[in-house]
């Protein structure tokens, strides 16, 4: 009788493994244009991972968060297998591993009315709004003299902004568009400084190291690399 109760278990064990190995379980927040949640989420990172999941030949998850930085925690921990457009950090580099699956867009600088912002050395004395958890380019994400304030997302940087609250934000060129009506309404400035040579030029998925997909860091990259070079996350 123990036999087999034991072998009962055994089986539901492996059955349970099995099942979650097939999942490729994504961790998202509200991110418009990037990522909408919803009962179906959609945006350009969910098309990626849609198409990811079908490289990788797993069953796509989403586990919707309220912001980016929960994600970053979750995928810390494992609790989540991936999450798109994931900025490389040496922190990060101890849970998390990478794969390409899109050329990085450039950052437009965003200011309130009144104030012009032409070079990097103008952030200075600014309040500067950055979405929690998320990285923009090296110098600013390590430069501890600029007076940065965490906002839950772009979103709310962006409103924050309109009430005068922050003196500047950098959104992608995507959003830009979104809200280009309510920037000329409001008489926000975008700045005409590039700040494309001072960021990585490519946008990867992070995955966690402790991911449950039942593949070797290497099968991963590989596999998703392949598809990056031929052109399947377009």
């Amino acid at each position: 009788m123990q036999k087999s109760i034991l072998l009962f278990l055994s089986l539901l064990w492996a059955s349970y493994s099995q099942a979650h190995d097939k999942n490729l379980v994504a961790c998202i927040d509200d991110h418009p244009p990037y990522q909408y949640l919803s009962d179906k989420p959609h945006g350009i990172h969910i098309s990626a991972l849609e198409k990811l999941s079908n490289v990788l030949e797993r069953h796509l998850k989403f586990e919707q968060s309220l912001n980016f930085a929960r994600c970053v925690a979750m995928l810390k921990k494992g609790e989540v297998d991936i999450i798109a457009g994931l900025g490389k950090t040496e922190k990060r580099n101890k849970f998390a591993f990478y794969a390409p699956f899109k050329i990085s867009d450039s950052l437009k600088v965003i200011s309130k009315k009144g104030l012009k912002i032409n070079t990097y050395s103008d952030f200075k004395g600014k309040i500067i709004g950055v979405s929690r958890g998320s990285v923009y380019f090296p110098r600013f994400d390590k430069d501890d003299s600029l007076d940065k304030i965490s906002v839950q997302n772009a979103q709310i940087g962006f409103s924050l902004l309109l009430k005068d609250r922050i003196d500047l934000i950098m959104i992608s060129p995507v959003m830009l568009e979104t809200l280009k009506e309510e920037i000329k309404n409001a008489g926000l400035k975008v700045a005409p400084m590039a700040l494309e040579e001072f960021r990585n030029k490519i946008t990867f998925f992070g995955f966690s190291k402790l991911n449950k997909l039942n593949l070797s860091d290497k099968e991963i990259i590989y596999k998703v690399t392949t598809a990056y070079q031929q052109g399947i996350f377009k």
